[in-house]
C-alpha cells in the first residue's frame, strides 16, 4: 500500500514539473500556437447598369473568372476581345445594389457594387483611365448614319433594337446605323477595333439629323489617304457569274437541314466556300395554294442557350450578296438562292440563326444551324475546270 502511495506522488510531481517547464516556454515566446485571423477588406466601386444602354468593364488583361450577385443583371465576357467584359439590367428596374467580382490572367481581383439607374451617366468603366463622356449622335429611322473607323472592326455592340447597326458590306472599318422607328431615351452603339481600341457613342432619335457621316479618330489615321478599308472580298461580275452557274451546277449534299410550316418547305441544300466566302445555298419549296413572298433574310451568331445572368448579344452575319433571290415563291413551285457572307465559324455553344420572314404574313422560319457543317463546306473553285480546258504550256527550246 504504501510503495503503491509513494508511485502516485512521484507521478503527480512529475505532472506538476512537465506544468512548470510549459508555462515557461509560453512565457518565454520560444512555441505558441496563434488562432487569430487577420482580415484585410478589399475597396469595392461602383457602377450603374440600364436596359436602354449597354455598360463595359474594360480590364488591362484578359478576364479568366466573373461573377455576379443576383439575376437582375447580366453580363457576358466579349470573344473578340477578352479582356472586357458587357453588362445590362435585364428588369425594367430593381432597388439596391448586387455585387460582381472579376479576376484577370495577370492575378488581379476586382470587386464592383451595382446599381440600377434609369438613364446612364456613365457606360463603360475602363480599368486605370479616366472617363470621358461619349459623342452624341442624331439617327432616324428613314435615313443611315455611318461611322468610319482608322482600323477593322472586330466587334460591335448596339443596347437596344430601337436601332439596327451593321457592318458595311465589302468594307472592314465603316458601320451604318439606323434606328427602327422613333425612340424617347437615348441608347448607345459601341465598337472595338483591331488593336483594341474601344470606342462608344450615345444614339438619339431626331426627325431630321444635321449630319449623317462621321470619321472617327481622323488622327489615328492620318497617314492613311484612303477614308474605306476595303476586305479585298469583292468580285467583278464576270467571277460572280462564274460562281453561280458552279453554284448551280452543284447537286444537293445536305439533306437533313430544314423545316416544314404552313405548307412551304425551307431547307439548307449546299454550303461552299471559296477562299475567303461562305455559300449557303437554299432551297423554298411551296407546297400550299397560296403565294410565298419574302421579305428578309437574317443571320446572326448567338448562344445556343440563353441563361437568365447572360446578356443576349446577336452577332450579324451580313450577307456580301445574294444569287438568285426570289422576290415571290408561286404556289406548288420550288425555288433555289444563295447568300454570300465573308468567311467565320461558330464559337462553342453558340449557333448561326437564319431567319426568313414572309411579306405581309405569318409564315415565318427560324433554323439553328452549328458549327459542323459550316467547318464541312464543299471546295467551290470554278475556276479550275476553266484552267483544265486549256492547252499545254508550250517549251520553246
Amino acid at each position: 500500500m504504501k510503495k503503491k502511495l509513494f508511485s502516485l506522488l512521484v507521478i503527480f510531481l512529475c505532472c506538476i514539473h512537465i506544468e512548470n517547464l510549459y508555462a515557461q516556454t509560453f512565457d518565454n515566446g520560444v512555441s505558441s500556437a496563434d488562432n487569430s485571423v487577420t482580415l484585410q477588406e478589399i475597396h469595392s466601386s461602383s457602377f450603374s447598369v440600364s436596359t436602354n444602354k449597354t455598360f463595359h468593364l474594360i480590364f488591362p488583361n484578359e478576364v479568366k473568372y466573373f461573377s455576379i450577385g443576383d439575376e437582375n443583371v447580366a453580363g457576358e465576357k466579349i470573344d473578340a476581345y477578352p479582356c472586357a467584359i458587357r453588362l445590362k439590367s435585364v428588369v425594367p428596374s430593381f432597388e439596391g445594389l448586387t455585387n460582381m467580382s472579376v479576376v484577370t490572367a495577370d492575378g488581379q481581383y476586382y470587386s464592383y457594387n451595382i446599381l440600377f439607374a434609369q438613364e446612364l451617366l456613365e457606360t463603360y468603366l475602363q480599368v486605370g483611365k479616366d472617363y470621358k463622356q461619349p459623342p452624341v449622335i442624331a439617327v432616324n429611322d428613314n435615313q443611315q448614319s455611318h461611322l468610319i473607323f482608322p482600323e477593322k472592326i472586330i466587334y460591335v455592340d448596339y443596347g437596344t433594337t430601337d436601332v439596327e447597326v451593321v457592318k458595311a458590306s465589302g468594307v472592314d472599318n465603316i458601320v451604318a446605323v439606323r434606328a427602327s422607328a422613333a425612340f424617347d431615351q437615348q441608347t448607345n452603339v459601341t465598337v472595338i477595333t483591331h488593336s483594341g481600341k474601344f470606342y462608344t457613342f450615345n444614339l438619339e432619335f431626331a426627325e431630321k439629323p444635321s449630319r449623317l457621316s462621321f470619321v472617327v479618330d481622323p488622327a489615328a489615321n492620318v497617314a492613311n489617304k484612303r477614308v474605306a478599308l476595303l476586305d479585298n472580298k469583292e468580285l467583278n461580275s464576270v467571277q460572280r457569274e462564274n460562281l453561280r452557274k458552279e453554284i448551280n451546277s452543284r447537286f444537293q449534299s445536305l439533306n437533313k437541314f430544314y423545316k416544314d410550316y404552313a405548307g412551304i418547305r425551307f431547307a439548307i441544300t449546299n454550303i461552299f466556300i471559296d477562299k475567303d466566302i461562305l455559300f449557303f445555298k437554299f432551297k423554298l419549296t411551296n407546297y400550299s395554294n397560296i403565294d410565298y413572298v419574302p421579305d428578309f433574310v437574317r443571320f446572326y451568331i448567338q448562344d445556343s442557350k440563353i441563361r437568365k445572368k447572360t446578356a443576349i448579344q446577336q452577332i450579324e452575319q451580313t450577307p456580301l450578296f445574294f444569287f438568285d433571290l426570289p422576290e415571290r415563291v408561286s404556289a406548288h413551285e420550288t425555288k433555289s438562292f444563295t447568300a454570300a457572307m465573308n468567311k467565320f465559324t461558330i464559337p462553342d455553344k453558340k449557333k448561326l440563326i437564319i431567319e426568313m420572314q414572309e411579306l405581309g404574313g405569318g409564315r415565318h422560319f427560324i433554323y439553328k444551324l452549328d458549327n459542323e457543317p459550316i467547318i464541312s463546306a464543299e471546295i467551290l473553285n470554278p475556276g479550275a475546270k476553266e484552267k483544265s480546258l486549256l492547252p499545254p504550256k508550250q517549251v520553246f527550246y
